[in-house]
């Protein structure tokens, strides 16, 4: 017993209790895209900001490159295989009703945990697939999802409710922004810095539905102008909910009183793979995402380069608030503690057992699986292997699938070994009539009705 009890003696990062916790998720935001992250261009002072005095994690990684698995994942803390969440409410092809799934009342999401340790809840979700409907409401007090609206209006949303806000003795807010996701506009005055405005003027993306730019894909290859045209609105559209950030966080003195995390569902492809968008592979780009944990009463920087998921944050905030989560998790505690025994870690026989990292793309039989540094991949759909060494090659151009047999080999089995022997929950469905205006709004951000990726097959 007693070694038992000194392995789990830790001294670490301690939070103030109680303490407020604030969660922003920023869809379609790739890592590679923010400043804090190496960035040549400045699309992200505010967030830049809180990284100087946060947890900076490098290498994080979404569950899936579609919003509704990825956070579905986030508030579970489990795989989008376990809880079943496969589909957004709209579909590639033309469709008059969806069928998307809802996760099961046995996860317990974090929301509803944190409702019961005593926290005030409040949401405003600005994506159609985060609607109350398919259980993304579960366990807040308000909650208002928005259809793709801008940075602007979530905040005003949230705003109506700032004095429960205030005189609540503690609360949870979460606010997922919409604006990096297509379709983007320019937003001044960034976009001038990164694009000419008569380029932007004469492309007029952002008013072109997205099967109109995915058949511009072989335009978009031959043109790097017209490329970094579509990626300067993208930019802009970064530096714009980032300045929105900064307006919540000073609208609400957001401080050392708050737990404070950033991250995103899932990134966004340039071309970097002939793909634009997301949600048709699970290369980096659509799935290497920020992350970064501002502590209460914590303003020392550090970088964190261990691989981690977003299944994570729901364990990491139950650690800091000194509570045990719930059962079902599958995530880890993020933040580091050290032994007060440092010898015991010396012959603890699990210690060096690498972490295995998943991310899955149900629509198209994608899966794949991360380990130090190293990523296999497999493309159902093509029944296609690859082996990436993505510390040397991030850009994923160098299938090392030939040359690294049996490394392939064992994150192969460990890929599919997980596959066959996950948990799976059950799901129900959530019948959803798409009515003309929805259906047309649904197509502009191209949900439906949209032209396939090329190679997506």
């Amino acid at each position: 017993m007693l070694f038992f009890f000194l392995c789990g003696a830790t001294a670490g990062h301690e939070a103030k209790k109680p303490f407020n916790i604030v969660l922003i998720t920023i869809d379609a935001l790739r890592a590679d895209h923010l400043s804090c992250y190496g960035y040549q261009r400045t699309t992200s002072p505010v967030i830049d900001s809180i990284a100087e005095e946060g947890i900076l994690y490098k290498n994080a990684i979404a569950p899936s490159s579609w919003t509704s698995p990825s956070v579905a994942s986030l508030f579970t803390s489990v795989y989008p295989t376990n809880h079943g969440v496969i589909n957004n409410v709209g579909h590639r092809k033309n469709a008059k009703r969806s069928m998307p799934e809802i996760f099961s009342e046995q996860l317990t999401t974090l929301t509803e945990s944190l409702k019961a340790q005593g926290y005030a809840t409040f949401a405003v979700a600005s994506n159609p697939h985060l609607r109350k409907q398919c259980g993304f409401g579960r366990g807040f007090d308000y909650f208002e999802c928005l259809d793709g609206q801008p940075a602007v209006t979530v905040n005003n949303t949230l705003y109506k409710w700032e004095e429960t806000i205030r005189t609540s003795e503690k609360f949870f807010i979460w606010i997922h922004y919409f604006d990096p996701h297509y379709p983007y506009f320019p937003q001044s005055p960034w976009v001038n810095e990164y694009t000419p405005q008569s380029l932007t003027q004469k492309m007029n993306f952002s008013r072109k539905p997205l099967r109109e730019i995915v058949r511009l894909i072989p335009d978009l290859e031959n043109n790097s102008d017209m490329l970094g045209n579509l990626i300067g609105l993208y930019d802009s559209e970064i530096n714009y909910v980032d300045s929105f950030i900064g307006k919540f966080i000073n609208k609400f003195n957001v401080g050392d009183n708050t737990l404070l995390i950033i991250t995103s569902d899932h990134g966004e492809e340039f071309l970097e793979h002939h793909l634009l968008g997301h949600g048709y592979s699970l290369y980096q780009a659509s799935i290497h995402i920020p992350l970064i944990i501002k502590l209460p009463g914590n303003n020392q920087k550090e970088i964190d380069e261990k691989y981690v998921t977003l299944l994570d944050i729901m364990p990491t905030i139950f650690d800091l608030l000194g509570c045990a989560p719930p059962d079902h998790i599958l995530g880890t505690p993020l933040l580091s503690k050290k032994p007060l025994f440092p010898w015991i870690a010396k012959v603890l026989p699990w210690k060096d057992t690498p972490r295995h990292i998943f991310s899955e793309l149900h629509t198209l039989s994608h899966k794949t699986v991360l380990s130090s540094g190293w990523k296999y991949y497999y493309a159902g759909t093509s029944e296609e292997e690859y082996l990436f060494n993505i510390e040397t090659d991030p850009l994923e151009s160098t299938n090392l699938i030939e040359e690294e047999k049996e490394k392939g080999r064992l994150l192969k089995n460990t890929l599919f070994n997980w596959l066959d022997h996950a948990k799976r929950y059950p799901t129900t469905k959530s019948p959803h009539t798409i009515s003309k205006e929805e259906q047309e709004k649904l197509e502009a951000l191209g949900y439906i009705g949209t032209v396939e990726n090329p190679r997506a097959q």
